[in-house]
């Protein structure tokens, strides 16, 4: 616990980053009330949007309440490592593995980052069934994988880790315990089918605009190498890593040799596992090193995924590359291991404490995003996000070089429409806006983008037409039901603006929209 809290102490004045500010916008989250709410259909992860439901309920949009919760769920999910691990090592052994999964830093994502809570949460319940299992609890276990599913999909993979174990342990699998691990997974898959095909618009889980589930796949053989890579040399940590789509086993290259030497390491695993004669530290070890990969194969498979890599994804996974190599530490004599620990654990911190000075801020952040992909718009768009407020010409200049690199990236349009319309320069946005929508399906978010170039263009009855077609495509959207409003009392038009600024009884919006709707309302008066 105290080598968590030194490593990521200076995450806590950390600010949000990338998603984060969807949490504090998200009228289920910042509601009254314990959060039932959150357990609808339409709802990903209800329980990781629980915990900030109730973040919020304590500290509201203040980031330190967040950072605080993965900070400890980070700590307590060291501490069940270091249980599990108990059980198949010695003590001192078992506490070197902890000391390297709390300080490595390629950690430092899934816990500073705190949208990636899904992640920490999903793992610390995967591990209460880890621990279960182990102690032949079986009800239990069952019972906390489902949960761990509520909290992230990515610990989908793990009844097929316990059939390992099974197989590595000698022990008969229990018939019932699967058949409620299969049901779990089966009815999560279901409903996670069910959001990506009934999802507004793409890029999406399994939608993902020029890129198939096979390029997926076989892109994903070179992010596990640099998945790898960064376990045992983290160098070059990033948040936005710039991957190439493989289109094609030689489209690059190094696509076909990616997947000939993972063939080669898993091979050599699943012999070393196999061949039960000879040193069991090795079968062990091969055991848990193949573990790796079935733990992060719900994100490196062929449901394609429009960011190919992310640092966090390999936060789970991790457990089984640390207990793989804990089992070849047990050849160390003691006072060898000691030694390099000593040597080890001061470097992670360190390491870990200066990722984290990383994630200070948005413009921190995104500044060494773009110094390590420069060649990714994404990473102009975000530093002009950083800057915008405080230097709107050079945001929009780092918009114009992000289009220049990505020009079929639809979000990069729309934000740079949204900055032209900021300069008065309507007719520009509007073209970037209309663009934007011809790359991805219509949404209402481009309509009232669109309907706010048109008003500014004067073009009112073009304008209304727009919120209009927002609000069919979205009826709780509240921009485009403002701005409505707004030019409805701009028209002289006193009974569509009071119909119009009516809430819709299926729309939850956040308290100060809901009030500025009304006040609205009442500037207009009641017709």
């Amino acid at each position: 616990m105290l080598l968590v809290v030194l490593a990521y102490s200076n995450s806590l004045s950390s600010s949000f980053h990338f998603d984060d500010t969807d949490i504090v916008n998200d009228p289920y989250i910042t509601g009254p009330g314990f959060g039932w709410a959150l357990f609808r259909l339409a709802q990903t992860r209800p329980l990781t949007y629980l915990t900030f439901h109730w973040n919020y309920l304590a500290g509201g949009p203040d980031p330190l309440g967040y950072h605080w919760v993965n900070l400890l769920l980070h700590a307590a999910n060291c501490i069940l490592l270091l249980a599990i691990a108990r059980r198949y090592l010695s003590a001192w052994v078992a506490g070197c593995i902890a000391v390297v999964f709390a300080l490595h830093p390629l950690q430092s994502e899934a816990v500073t980052y705190v949208f990636a809570r899904s992640t920490l949460l999903s793992t610390h319940l995967a591990l209460w069934a880890l621990w279960f299992y182990i102690r032949e609890r079986w009800v239990w276990s069952a019972a906390l994988f489902g949960f761990s599913l509520l909290a992230k999909e990515e610990t989908a993979a793990l009844p097929a880790l316990l059939l390992l174990l099974d197989w590595w342990q000698r022990k008969r699998p229990r018939p019932a315990y699967y058949v409620f691990l299969a049901g779990f997974t089966a009815a999560f898959a279901a409903r996670l089918l069910y959001l990506i095909y009934t999802a507004p618009a793409a890029p999406g889980i399994g939608r993902v605009r020029g890129m198939t589930g096979t390029d997926y796949l076989l892109t994903q053989g070179r992010v596990l190498w640099d998945y790898l890579g960064l376990a045992l040399f983290p160098s070059g940590l990033n948040l936005d890593h710039d991957v190439a789509i493989s289109h094609g086993l030689f489209s690059p290259w190094s696509t076909a040799a990616a997947w000939i030497g993972l063939a080669a390491v898993c091979g050599c695993l699943i012999w070393l596992a196999w061949k039960r004669e000879g040193n069991s530290a090795n079968h062990a070890a091969a055991v848990w090193a193949l573990g790796f990969f079935v733990l992060i194969s719900p994100s490196s498979s062929i449901v394609a995924q429009a960011d190919l890599m992310f640092e966090h994804r390999t936060y789970l996974p991790m457990v089984c590359l640390v207990m793989a190599l804990g089992f070849l530490l047990e050849r160390l004599r003691r006072p060898t291991l000691t030694a390099a620990l000593c040597l080890l654990a001061p470097a992670m911190l360190v390491a870990t404490v200066d990722r984290n000075s990383v994630w200070h801020d948005e413009k921190s952040l995104w500044t060494d995003i773009m110094a390590k992909s420069p060649r990714k718009g994404r990473s102009y768009m975000g530093l002009a996000r950083a800057i915008a407020t405080d230097d709107p010409v050079r945001a929009r200049e780092l918009l114009r070089q992000g289009l220049e690199l990505e020009p079929d990236n639809a979000e990069i349009q729309t934000n740079y429409g949204i900055a032209l319309l900021g300069a008065r320069q309507p007719e520009a946005a509007l073209a970037h806006f209309q663009q934007a929508m011809a790359l991805t399906r219509e949404t209402a978010d481009t309509w009232n983008n669109i309907g706010a170039a048109r008003y500014t263009m004067q073009q009112y009855a073009e304008a209304s037409t727009s919120y209009q077609r927002a609000l069919q495509l979205d009826i709780c959207s509240y921009n485009a039901r403002r701005n409505l409003v707004m030019l409805y009392g701009q028209n002289h038009q006193p009974q569509q603006a009071w119909v119009t600024g009516e809430i819709p009884q299926a729309c939850h919006m956040l308290s100060q929209q809901v009030q500025e709707l009304e006040n609205l309302r009442r500037q207009m008066g009641k017709p």
